[in-house]
């Protein structure tokens, strides 16, 4: 599952790059690639909101004018940056493809972190002589789409839309935000693939290190007002990213023990349900009866094996959801879900709104108890 890294589409998060170089092929003697090269050093010295009002930004589109670069979070958080190329989008020599690579080196080797890809459209007016514009609308143009409701389902070719999934998605996005009593999204974008590094490239993200190990690619990425979904077993009904989609503007997640958590209990995991993931986390606990619950808090449920890590944290999260509605109802759970500080302090407001003493022992003994019960083992 990705939604760990949950994004918003804006462009006011990315982090200045220290440094633009340009890549070998990169030949500014030609005036287009030059002026092209000139804008994205001018936007990534500073790439936030302000880009639009600078005027490197296009606002020509509804989608460069509502979301702008949404790859701007995962693509660059302050690595140096490198323009690799500077070439033709199609016939003739309005738009250019600007491929940028996102990477540290050192002593030890070349770490890279992405490799971006934005459009320079040439408009009158604009300072360099062009504007930069997002992959999206380009690579998905031709894709078949479905609205319904506020979700529109955008489907890669080769895909197939399934009636009764975007019926059901729809209800559930309705269900999530009655039960916090948060407002409905005004609208969803939702883009599925046969695989992630297939939407990832139609969003202009043609490189991105993801953990290793099974499972690891399989899942969903929420960014904020767009949605990718990259598992067909799956496909519309990717519930557990609806989640996250429908509370983030209006209830802003503290932890991502809970975040993941109540995304799990409400939507699964990876094509797993809420018990399947508390029968796995059950397994886990009786393989291995060193598994602390208070210890993976505190380190954050970074262990060696990606994707265990990634179960314990969202079946442990789930667990103590669907517990504290349980005990607390929504009002407790709204509580623990926007809880912040180190760990510590999560785990006694844990123990608070679970009725149980705030120790170690008596921490770790309920998860493994509540494991459990509610797995049937």
């Amino acid at each position: 599952m990705l939604s760990g890294l949950v994004a918003t589409a804006a462009l006011n998060a990315q982090a200045p790059s220290p440094s633009v170089s340009l890549g070998f092929g990169v030949d500014t003697s030609i005036t287009d690639v030059r002026n092209v090269v000139s804008l994205v050093r001018d936007y990534l010295a500073k790439p936030d909101s302000s880009a639009r009002s600078r005027g490197l930004w296009s606002t020509a589109s509804d989608f460069d004018r509502r979301i702008g670069d949404i790859t701007a979070e995962r693509a660059n958080q302050g690595f140096p940056a490198t323009v690799v190329g500077v070439v033709p989008a199609g016939a003739g020599d309005s738009v250019y493809a600007v491929r940028i690579l996102y990477a540290r080196a050192d002593s030890t080797g070349i770490a890279p972190l992405a490799l971006q890809r934005l459009y320079a459209v040439r408009e009158a007016g604009s300072p360099f002589g062009f504007r930069l514009s997002s992959a999206l609308p380009r690579m998905t143009r031709f894709w078949e789409r479905r609205s319904k409701g506020h979700l529109t389902f955008w489907y890669a070719p080769g895909q197939k839309n399934n009636p009764a999934k975007i019926d059901r998605a729809v209800k559930f996005v309705d269900s999530v935000a009655r039960l916090f009593s948060v407002p409905v999204p005004p609208h969803l974008d939702v883009y599925l693939a046969d695989s992630m590094d297939e939407v990832e490239r139609a969003i202009g993200l043609d490189f991105f290190p993801d953990p290793s190990g099974p499972g690891q690619r399989s899942g969903g990425l929420n960014l904020g007002q767009i949605l990718l979904v990259g598992n067909p077993a799956i496909g519309e009904e990717y519930s557990h990213e609806f989640v996250h989609a429908v509370l983030g503007p209006s209830l802003p997640v503290g932890n991502r023990l809970l975040g993941e958590g109540v995304a799990t209990w409400l939507g699964g995991s990876r094509g797993r349900t809420p018990h399947e993931m508390y029968s796995l986390l059950r397994r886990y606990q009786q393989e291995d009866s060193t598994l602390s619950f208070t210890r993976l808090v505190r380190n954050g449920f970074n262990i060696a094996d990606a994707d265990r890590a990634a179960n314990l944290l969202y079946g442990s999260g789930a667990l103590i959801a669907q517990a504290v509605y349980r005990v607390r109802g929504i009002a407790g759970l709204r509580r623990i879900y926007q809880v912040r500080g180190d760990p510590n302090n999560l785990l006694r407001e844990l123990a608070t709104e679970l009725g149980i003493a705030n120790n170690d022992g008596a921490l770790d003994s309920w998860w493994r108890t509540e494991a459990a019960s509610v797995s049937g083992g």
